[in-house]
């Protein structure tokens, strides 16, 4: 609790720049945005002038670029030729992979399948559990608050789901793996047509999901904070616990989420590549 007493305020102060730069009548959905929305421009520290990222990488680029880092530190870091005991962040790491193994992977696929895929997974799900803490830390935007980084995550699983899909079952059997059995012909070319309509809404629904969660809760924290200078100074008392509350539940939304995605992904995956007799 006393990382949340720390980055409150930075939080607070940096919410409060721009309405105090705009005398406190400023647009509010227009500061509210300001700090959800992808842009150019980092504010590193309030009442300061915003650092302009080089060579046109945008903020959400940062932020990816800055979990592919910090994942690649922690497991170089982690791993020490020689230990055959793991301590300390090794233990947690460890806890991760075992975690995605033995909740997602292994349950869906089986132990034989899931062990060619556990990497697969086990990257997405720590790799979206990052990029969704960092959003957390004060000054840092969510990338996953972007509709394009979620729809760039579940357009490389639909991709996975057509090809794991006509290598495990062959170009043939994967479209008529669509077609039910023991049914009249329009019933089957219906429920096909579905079935394969399905592979698209299943894949636009999970990028949605992920995009919408991420970015209404941090606009939740902003929203109350605004309502402190928009109604009344007085009303911290009441906006703040509430942004607190809300900053608390976005760390249990971060692991949720990243747990869901990769969840969903195993399945349809599975699904695409499963016989329906099997």
């Amino acid at each position: 609790m006393r990382c949340y007493k720390r980055a409150l305020p930075v939080v607070f102060a940096t919410v409060s720049a721009p309405v105090f730069a705009a005398g406190g009548d400023s647009d509010v959905s227009k500061t509210l945005f300001y700090h959800v929305l992808n842009g150019n421009e980092l504010d590193l520290f309030p009442f300061l002038p915003a650092l302009e990222l080089p060579f046109g990488i945008s903020v959400h680029q940062l932020m990816l670029f800055l979990a592919v880092i910090l994942i690649a530190a922690l497991f170089l870091f982690a791993i020490k030729k020689g230990v055959l005991k793991p301590r300390g962040l090794a233990v947690f790491l460890e806890s991760l992979v075992l975690f995605v193994r033995d909740n997602i992977v292994f349950p869906v696929m089986g132990e034989k399948r899931g062990e060619r895929w556990l990497t697969f997974f086990l990257t997405q799900f720590i790799f979206l559990f990052t990029v969704n803490l960092l959003g957390l830390i004060p000054a840092f935007k969510t990338a996953t608050g972007n509709i394009n980084v979620t729809g760039s995550m579940a357009l490389m699983v639909f991709i996975l789901t057509f090809i794991t899909g006509i290598k495990e079952l062959g170009l043939f059997r994967f479209f008529k793996n669509f077609y039910p059995k023991g049914v009249s012909l329009p019933i089957g070319i219906f429920v096909a047509l579905l079935e394969f309509i399905g592979i698209f809404t299943k894949s636009i629904v999970l990028s949605l999901r992920l995009f919408a969660n991420m970015f209404a809760g941090h606009l939740a924290i902003l929203s109350f904070l605004v309502l402190i200078f928009v109604i009344n100074p007085l009303f911290g008392f009441v906006a703040l616990p509430f942004a607190v509350f809300t900053y608390v539940l976005e760390v249990l939304v971060a692991l949720l989420q990243a747990f869901v995605f990769t969840l969903l992904s195993c399945i349809f995956i599975t699904m695409a590549s499963t016989p329906e007799e099997g």
